[in-house]
């Protein structure tokens, strides 16, 4: 990088629409907005959980062209294991910023005694997946975006789905229940707990706060109470499956957590959820469902894959292991 022309300086608060504005220049088929990463951020003031943010700036028009990151991740939490993102704007691309950046966030990993460092590039981008390889990750599995269009999912198709009466399942929203009711909150808090400890994850999950929680799913831009829908036995819920709005894209909901207690899988519960979700979407006049899968959860993408989602986008999800600091050699 040269630092005539380039400066690293941390992350501010007015920094956030900087950020949202080189995301979606790098996802030209998402938006973002600067509050929904504000939002997330609000998850990570937790003393224990590591947040450093770092802007590059261009000296001679003080614009930030990249966006860099070392953080935990709160819901499977280790202290010597650490997220790292680097996003470099297009128009700034291949002036060693991205380099510049990667090397600052694993200096700041080895002061804290890393252990593994994980990285994610998507893989259709040569470049990108060619400095991941160089950088030292190694592909432990991949993650890709898919979605569902409205407008060619006839109702047949969605009633060719496991339609069916679940003996003793009631079927609600979280608008039904009572949104803004503590105890409801809880439950669903219980629900989601336990439904993900299976789910895929680089690490082995670790419990967030309800308070944390809360923040990501009962607050901000993104939250739809009518679109989350539950199953309940008697007074217990046992599944859910939920839909954010997109608050940059009026046409589209984004798909978040599908999930059913262990006792209750195979019953069709999901699928059932999932297929109110896109009626309800419909109905509602949106044109597209977007869904993200793990490579390592089949199962909901089989749901997914018989509602209608194509693959739009593909992620590796790499991992650099090091020893006492020292960065191991890479296993294929």
């Amino acid at each position: 990088m040269d630092e005539s022309r380039y400066s690293v300086r941390p992350f501010h608060d007015d920094d956030y629409d900087t950020r949202r504005r080189i995301a979606t220049l790098l996802e030209p088929d998402r938006s973002f907005t600067a509050e929904e990463f504000r939002q997330w951020d609000r998850v990570f003031r937790e003393p224990h959980l590591v947040k450093l943010d770092f802007v590059v700036e261009e000296r001679a028009s003080t614009a930030g062209v990249a966006y860099g990151s070392l953080h935990h991740s709160p819901d499977m939490f280790h202290p010597h294991r650490f997220w790292t993102e680097v996003q470099v704007d297009p128009d700034h691309q291949h002036q060693g910023i991205g380099r510049a950046l990667y090397e600052l966030l694993e200096s700041l990993a080895r002061a804290r005694s890393v252990e593994v460092l994980w990285a994610s590039a998507r893989e259709d981008e040569a470049r990108s997946v060619g400095f991941f390889e160089r950088a030292g990750f190694a592909v432990r599995r991949r993650s890709w975006m898919s979605r569902l269009s409205l407008d060619a999912t006839t109702p047949e198709k969605i009633e060719a789905g496991q339609r069916r009466p679940i003996s003793g399942v009631t079927f609600t929203t979280l608008a039904e229940e009572g949104a803004d009711r503590r105890d409801v909150q809880e439950r669903l808090y219980r629900l989601d707990l336990e439904a993900s400890r299976d789910a895929p994850r680089m690490e082995p999950m670790t419990v967030i706060s309800f308070d944390q929680y809360s923040e990501l799913a009962f607050r901000g831009p993104r939250f739809f109470p009518e679109a989350v829908f539950l199953a309940r036995l008697g007074s217990d819920y046992v599944a859910m499956s939920t839909l954010d709005r997109a608050p940059a894209e009026p046409d589209t909901l984004t798909v978040g957590f599908t999930g059913t207690l262990p006792a209750y899988r195979g019953l069709g519960i999901a699928t059932e959820l999932k297929r109110r979700a896109v009626e309800f979407a419909r109905s509602r006049g949106y044109r597209y469902l977007r869904t993200f899968n793990d490579s390592e959860n089949p199962r909901i993408w089989a749901i997914n894959r018989k509602l209608g989602f194509q693959v739009q986008r593909v992620w590796l999800i790499g991992e650099k292991k090091f020893s006492h600091g020292v960065a191991s050699r890479a296993s294929p």
